[in-house]
């Protein structure tokens, strides 16, 4: 049973850590729910779980909530964690895949239940009874704490950018990555850039985050063999990066003032099949 529980928790495992990390922004932090996450799934009655990645996906939910609650001194008491989840998740029809690109920017202006409730809708397509369940509120309730997200997200939205220029920068940084030039990933960077990603896509134990020019020109030297697969595309309207076939992953960029100030690598299923890429 020992390892039948650890077959299914590392399946999990990595969507488990990009849901953790969205909602917390933080890498230490999203591994610590995680692995209080195990630490709870080997203690449950396994008998009780009706749907191991709606109880698991609940539970780490509910600890960042209780970690970012504790962060800002809510006063609210935290939710009781579930003894079981419900049914599987439906499938539904997921909104706003435009606003990919920008829960790394905005989402610590979120209040922690708006968090939740736009990231695992908006981004992990759970659906608002899961997600209502998770926040102990009512199904209406959870709507419309994503909708208020989402209008926050929109109001904040990304500074405009004539279409040419930015898919120049982004040509920019692709040419840059493939061929390792140091000097042109620094020009077409911004000081203080932020690169965030899933885990599907980094080696074992690299960081969600990754923060200033330097680290991340360190990383983007390293990974000179995955930028030879990249090409230039379109994502959701914007110029973008994929990587691979399928795609097996794509970068989404904030571009101000000519330079590259934030990209996502996105590479979870779930949040690849929410952009909409054209060649």
């Amino acid at each position: 049973m020992a390892e039948d529980s650890d077959r299914v928790f590392e399946r999990e495992r990595p969507r488990l850590l990009a849901v953790a990390f969205r909602i917390l922004g933080s890498d230490a932090d999203a591994q610590d729910v995680v692995q209080e996450a195990w630490t709870r799934f080997v203690r449950a009655d396994a008998d009780e779980i009706r749907n191991v990645q709606a109880w698991l996906t609940t539970v780490v939910t509910r600890l960042c909530l209780d970690l970012l609650r504790r962060s800002r001194e809510d006063p609210r008491p935290p939710e009781d964690l579930p003894d079981a989840a419900g049914e599987s998740p439906e499938e539904v029809v997921l909104l706003a895949g435009e606003l990919t690109a920008a829960f790394t920017v905005v989402v610590e202006e979120l209040t922690p239940p708006q968090r939740v409730a736009l990231i695992l809708h908006d981004v992990f397509g759970a659906p608002f009874e899961e997600i209502a369940h998770i926040l102990g509120t009512t199904e209406g309730s959870a709507k419309k704490l994503a909708s208020r997200a989402r209008g926050r997200v929109r109001r904040t939205g990304f500074p405009d950018v004539e279409s040419r220029e930015a898919r120049r920068v982004v040509s920019a940084f692709m040419k840059a990555a493939q061929q390792g030039d140091i000097d042109a990933l620094v020009e077409v960077l911004h000081p203080d850039v932020t690169r965030t990603a899933d885990p599907q896509v980094l080696p074992p134990g690299a960081p969600q985050r990754v923060h200033g020019v330097a680290s991340v020109v360190d990383e983007t030297r390293a990974m000179r063999a995955s930028a030879r697969r990249a090409r230039l595309v379109s994502i959701d309207g914007r110029p973008g990066i994929a990587v691979g076939p399928g795609p097996n992953a794509a970068l989404v960029f904030q571009i101000a003032g000519g330079r590259i100030v934030r990209y996502d690598v996105v590479a979870d299923p779930r949040r690849l099949a929410l952009l909409h890429i054209e060649d």
